[in-house]
């Protein structure tokens, strides 16, 4: 391994340790109820989901979207539109959360209503019924927010169930007392009534969801027409629901992404001579190269939460490096001189997603420090001046953003760019070379994301960057070339690049 590459190795290893032990820690630190939210019967494109997901997911609960739930019932080869507490509980232990949610959109006349049941550890709480006209309302989240809380914490009189009070304290109390205990126990009678009516339809949508009491024979006609179609094995309505609702870790909010694949590389630098000089440096440029990269992502408070803002707040770094790469001079044709190319960046990275879904855009904004080289093996030639190319060792800072915009939830479009600030520019700046100059780059990229499930994908991606010079003229290449010191014989320079890559992606 390089001298120079084990450093920036080692700081990569121990920023991505320091990162990680922050996330769980923060994850730690932010522990609160899991819940999982199953696809809702009759919400056949899943905007309801939707919004009751914005509802549920927060600091007060924890969520798991219903694309994985649906996959977790699929895996356990259950019925989703029939689950019995039993499976409720194996669903419960195989996501590892403390509580399910299951519900049904229903309609009352022009109103809509939600029917929930909830799990909590396995046992099965009393439901409740949220009627709205509108889901993204307030209203609505607020108190469908408040009874899940409320129903999981224990907190509340219908998750503990309320009683009548003990024959003595009723003897102890006096008129107006037992007045108001039996308005209380009126109320509790009709609770308790509202609690059986509400079990009952439950029971009924357990054996048979089309035996449902819909007021609206419409849309109970529609509801049969569905299960009809599902009981024939077309499940086209759930897959609907997948490309709604994302499990939280989607391609575009992952917490860890690595790249590994093959690149190519094409360089040329070309020199601005004075007008009428000969003896100008000739342009340089070389064949596609082929070449080795590894990039990386880490956003370790995604672990926990992938929707909070500091779950955009991550580390990247990627390394590029040419597998074989030889140069000729016309002064030794026979002597091969040995050339390497490579480039290598890490830095700090804030994620913007743009929506919570897997086709929702992101925005990726960024800066690091950086290096890129371009260096050769002289010592084979009889006068190493016979290579009339500078090397080049570019260290820089690099801002950029990085934009990715979903056209499919398997395909997506990335471009970004990068500003390269050089701070120093290597061999090319000494007094035998070039000499002092100004310098400044730019770098674009391009690239397709292909996502094969929802742990790999493919990038295939372009380059594009172009480092441009203004030399101060006292150098002896850039003033001495024609042994007249007294004008400046070479302006400045362009070295530009032009690449790609094909890389294998690991995502989490």
């Amino acid at each position: 391994m390089s001298v120079w590459l084990r450093p920036v190795l080692v700081s990569l290893a121990a920023a991505i340790a320091v990162l990680l032990i922050l996330g769980g820690a923060t994850g730690v630190a932010a522990a609160r109820p899991k819940v999982a939210l199953a696809a809702i019967i009759g919400d056949d494109r899943g905007e309801l989901a939707e919004d009751v997901a914005d509802s549920l997911d927060g600091d007060e609960l924890g969520l798991v979207y219903p694309r994985a739930v649906t996959r977790a019932i699929d895996r356990l080869g259950l019925d989703e539109r029939a689950l019995t507490e039993n499976q409720v509980k194996k669903i419960s232990q195989n996501l590892e959360v403390d509580a399910v949610l299951l519900a049904t959109l229903e309609r009352d006349g022009k109103r809509k209503v939600l029917r929930v049941k909830l799990y909590v550890h396995g046992k099965r709480v009393r439901g409740f019924k949220v009627t709205f006209n509108n889901a993204r309302s307030k209203a609505f989240q607020i108190q469908l927010r408040e009874k899940v809380v409320a129903r999981i914490s224990g907190d509340d009189d219908d998750a503990r169930g309320r009683g009548t009070p003990p024959p003595a304290a009723r003897d102890d109390r006096g008129p107006r007392d037992r007045d108001d205990r039996d308005g209380r126990d009126d109320r509790d009678d009709r609770d308790d009534r509202d609690d059986r009516d509400s079990r009952d339809r439950d029971d009924r949508d357990d054996r048979d969801s089309r035996d449902r009491d819909d007021r609206d024979s419409r849309d109970r006609d529609d509801r049969d027409d569905r299960d009809d179609r599902d009981d024939r094995g077309d499940r086209d309505d759930r897959g609907d629901r997948k490309r709604v609702i994302e499990p939280a870790h989607a391609a575009n909010r992952v917490a860890v992404r690595a790249d590994l694949g093959v690149s190519v590389q094409n360089r040329s630098v070309t020199f601005s001579n004075r007008q009428n000089f000969a003896q100008g440096p000739k342009p340089y440029a070389n064949s596609p190269v082929p070449g080795a990269r590894l990039e990386a992502e880490v956003y370790p408070f995604a672990f926990s939460d992938p929707t909070s803002t500091i779950a955009g707040l991550g580390i990247a770094g990627e390394y590029d490096r040419t597998l074989a790469l030889t140069l000729r001079t016309s002064a030794e044709p026979t002597v091969p001189v040995a050339a390497s190319q490579s480039h290598w960046s890490i830095g700090v990275r804030y994620r913007i997603p743009f929506g919570r879904t897997s086709l929702s855009p992101t925005l990726t904004l960024g800066a690091g420090v950086g290096k890129r080289s371009f260096t050769t093996d002289r010592s084979g030639l009889m006068d190493p001046r016979s290579l009339d190319l500078p090397d080049t060792a570019y260290a820089l800072f690099d801002p950029g953003m990085h934009l990715r915009i979903p056209l499919a939830p398997a395909f997506a479009l990335t471009v970004g760019g990068r500003a390269l600030v050089i701070t120093d520019a290597g061999p090319i700046q000494t007094p035998a070379a070039y000499g002092q100059a100004t310098a400044f780059g730019v770098s674009a990229q391009a690239g397709l994301d292909i996502v094969i499930g929802n742990r790999f994908a493919i990038r295939l991606s372009g380059e594009f960057v172009q480092v441009g010079f203004d030399f101060t003229g006292d150098g002896e290449l850039s003033n001495n070339r024609d042994l007249e010191p007294s004008t400046q014989d070479v302006g400045g320079a362009a070295d530009r690049g032009l690449g790609g890559a094909v890389m294998f992606c690991v995502l989490y």
